[in-house]
């Protein structure tokens, strides 16, 4: 009669490791993966919206100029989208710095916010096409207004009660992200209106984005070195 066999028992030093492993930071590294493919293939597709012109053999220099000077809207539009989508990037990023931990929830909502960015490339063919009409400008400034209520989103479930982000970070800097996403809803409402009189200085309007937020970082300067810190600390601690 044969003994059973009993397998082995995995040493203190695999233990160590099996009970060092945590699955919910390794589903953050591929949400975080994702995002940033997604960013970059909506980059990609608003850099096919720029179409070179096409001329015969034979034509002067001067008619390129004009066909140049004639795609000036669609610069403009593809100037203006590349900030949003970098400005949704930079939000994106700071916000999940602070996350922690992952959850199906946290994912579901990442991917509703994924879902408005790679709409951006369509409207903003829209608006390079039909830009004259409010309904364009008004569809792409509406889109941004959602995309931000997502994002706020996101960081409000995982910031709540300390949920999904680092347990010590301090409620300033759950506040201080609220306010950067809420000035861009707010800078994209405010052209909804003006778009109904001129849809050329509603988008104008969205290049302020920049300097407003650069206006609000030296405002809660003193917040903003504390968020370094935080983060700094947040690093060392991980």
């Amino acid at each position: 009669m044969t003994s059973k066999q009993v397998p082995d028992q995995p040493g203190p030093s695999v233990l160590h490791k099996f009970k060092a492993y945590d699955p919910s930071c390794k589903n953050l590294d591929r949400v975080l993966a994702l995002s940033d493919g997604v960013f970059a293939f909506a980059v990609t597709l608003l850099a096919l919206s720029l179409i070179v012109p096409v001329l015969s053999r034979d034509a002067p220099q001067a008619e390129l100029i004009d066909d140049l000077q004639k795609m000036f809207p669609v610069f403009l539009s593809y100037f203006i989208s590349f900030l949003v989508i970098a400005s949704w990037w930079r939000g994106h990023h700071r916000i999940f710095m602070y996350i922690k931990k992952c959850n199906s929830t946290l994912i579901s909502l990442n991917f509703y916010f994924l879902l408005c960015i790679t709409i951006i490339p369509f409207l903003t063919d829209l608006i390079t096409q039909y830009g004259k009409f409010e309904l364009a400008t008004i569809l792409f400034a509406m889109m941004q207004v959602v995309t931000g209520t997502m994002l706020i989103t996101i960081w409000m479930y995982a910031s709540k009660n300390h949920r999904l982000v680092d347990p010590s970070l301090n409620s300033q800097v759950i506040r201080f992200n609220y306010h950067r996403e809420l000035v861009v809803i707010a800078i994209f409402l405010v052209s909804v209106p003006i778009a109904f009189f001129s849809t050329t200085l509603a988008q104008i309007s969205w290049v302020v984005l920049a300097p407003l937020i650069r206006i609000l970082q030296i405002t809660y300067r003193d917040i903003e070195e504390f968020v370094g810190e935080e983060i700094d600390s947040i690093e060392k601690r991980g």
